[in-house]
Order: structure tokens, then C-alpha cells, then sequence
């Protein structure tokens, strides 16, 4: 799959999840064969405050896709120039995220509510990057709001390289099924590659999606939570694997993040993967 002028097989992505996509779950997921990794939200404002401390790419997650947040053009377009510098493999800019605290400062997908200053937003940042750019939407506010056409196709003038869709609502958050029809909608558009996203948890439900929707690739968010297997792509049943081997990866994800933050941070940070790597097994939480 291309995007612009980056390239990956296969074309499965990791979707960026906030307190979940850091360095040791990207390397994992890349390490299982994911084509495209991206970062967790990081705000715009907060990186250039922080001077991108809250910021590290490592070679050996690429490539790797950066998603920032925030509603004034400038802000995001020195941001993504920051980034480019810092070795990111590309810029994603959110219009999906519908937490408040997000949605409040106009920034996540209050900004499908606003073409005109996403407009603005997107020929500005263009302007500052060599790199691909691309957005992540959803269907839009509510059912009586769906605009993610109408998004996508003001993308594509404004340059964007690629757009991913979560189909669902920001009224609907991640209840009900992603309506994988608006992804074929949004394909059918558009000349930009188009990624879509929601409700895939298997290798074969990828395939399923892009045999039914045309989307390029598939990106998988919480389907890869406990299951970075999910990224073995193959056209055969899904992979299950063993209490050996689900102890073997937990192993593994705590020592990367030992490396990355230390053992009390690792120690906090693990308990949550734990969890989800030991789902549904029978002597622990369905």
C-alpha cells in the first residue's frame, strides 16, 4: 500500500490509542508483522510547550505515522514540522477523537463540524510538510450529521495523502456496529487511498472488510488489544495462541518497557496488558 510517498506491506495499521500505542506496543505490533504503526494523540500545543519531549521515534518501529490534535492552524502546521524533523515517516492530523475534554477545544472531530477551518488547517500544515499527510475521521457528529464524504473530498483537495474512516458517530462512540458501507461510500469519493477502521478483531475480518468496502488497507484499533497476533495476515482462521505463548509476549512487553521507562513505570504500565493478553482464558476474567 501507498501513501504519498511511503510505501508498506502489509496493509494493516495500528491505530493510534491514547495511554496504549507507545514505543513497546508499536514495536510489538511491527514485530508481528503490522505494515504501519501510528503514535498515540499527542496534542500540538502540548509538544511545542514541551518541546517535543513527550516525542521519540525509534528506527526500529518505522515506519511510523505521528497523529496530532488541536484546532489553530499554525499551531498544528509548526508542529508537524517539528515532527518531520524529529524522523517521523508521516503526519496524521485527528478529526475522530470524541472525548470532551478534546471536543471542547475544538480540536478531534468537532472539527467535522467545521469545514471551513479544517480547510484552513489542512493547506496550512501541507505547506510546512515533504512527508505524507493524512486524517483520521469518523461518519461524523450524529446520524443526523453524517459528512465524512463531504470531509474526504475537501481533504483531497487540500492534499491530504490518505484518509482513515471509523465509521460511527461521535454520538455514537464505540457502542453499535461500525457501518462498514459509509467506508465504500467514502472509497468510492475519493482518488486518495482510504483506510478503513471499526469492528475488525481478525486477520480474515480485514480481508472481509476490503473485499466488501474497496478500502487500500485496514487499520485496527482495539481488536489488537491482548492480540498483537491479529496482525499475522493470512487467509485462514485466526490465530490462537497458546498460555505459552501469551506468557512469552507478556514477558516480552514488560521488558521493552523496562527499557523505555524504567521498572516502577513498567511495573504500573504492564498491569492493563496483563489483563487483555490473558482474556478469556479459564482461570482468569472473561
Amino acid at each position: 500500500m501507498r501513501l504519498g510517498t511511503l510505501q508498506f506491506d502489509p496493509p494493516l495499521i495500528l491505530a493510534p490509542m491514547a495511554g496504549i500505542t507507545d514505543y513497546p506496543f508499536r514495536k510489538i505490533a511491527r514485530e508481528m508483522g503490522c505494515g504501519l504503526v501510528f503514535t498515540e494523540m499527542i496534542s500540538a500545543k502540548g509538544f511545542l510547550c514541551k518541546k517535543g519531549a513527550t516525542l521519540r521515534i525509534r528506527e526500529d518501529e518505522k515506519p511510523v505515522v505521528v497523529q496530532l490534535s488541536g484546532s489553530h492552524p499554525a499551531t498544528l502546521a509548526e508542529a508537524a514540522e517539528k515532527v518531520e524533523a524529529m524522523g517521523a515517516d508521516g503526519i496524521d492530523i485527528n478529526l475522530g477523537c470524541p472525548a470532551r475534554l478534546v471536543v471542547r477545544t475544538g480540536a478531534g472531530v468537532h472539527l467535522m463540524r467545521s469545514p471551513e477551518a479544517l480547510e484552513k488547517i489542512l493547506i496550512e500544515v501541507r505547506k510546512k510538510l515533504k512527508i505524507p499527510l493524512t486524517i483520521k475521521i469518523r461518519s461524523g457528529w450524529d446520524n443526523d450529521h453524517i459528512n465524512a464524504v463531504e470531509i474526504s473530498r475537501i481533504a483531497e483537495d487540500c492534499g491530504v495523502d490518505g484518509i482513515s474512516i471509523h465509521p460511527r458517530t461521535k454520538v455514537q462512540g464505540f457502542s453499535g456496529r461500525a457501518d462498514w458501507g459509509l467506508i465504500e461510500k467514502v472509497k468510492g469519493a475519493v482518488r486518495i487511498p482510504v483506510i478503513g477502521n471499526g469492528d475488525v478483531t481478525t486477520s480474515l475480518l480485514a480481508k472481509r472488510m476490503m473485499d466488501e468496502t474497496g478500502c487500500d488497507g485496514v487499520m485496527i484499533g482495539r481488536g489488537v488489544l491482548g492480540n498483537p497476533w491479529v496482525f499475522r495476515y493470512k487467509d485462514s482462521d485466526p490465530f490462537i495462541p497458546s498460555l505459552e505463548e501469551r506468557l512469552r509476549m507478556i514477558e516480552h512487553h514488560f521488558s521493552l518497557l523496562r527499557e523505555a521507562y524504567g521498572d516502577p513505570w513498567a511495573v504500573i504500565g504492564i498491569r492493563k496488558h496483563v489483563a487483555w493478553y490473558t482474556k478469556g482464558l479459564p482461570c482468569c476474567a472473561p
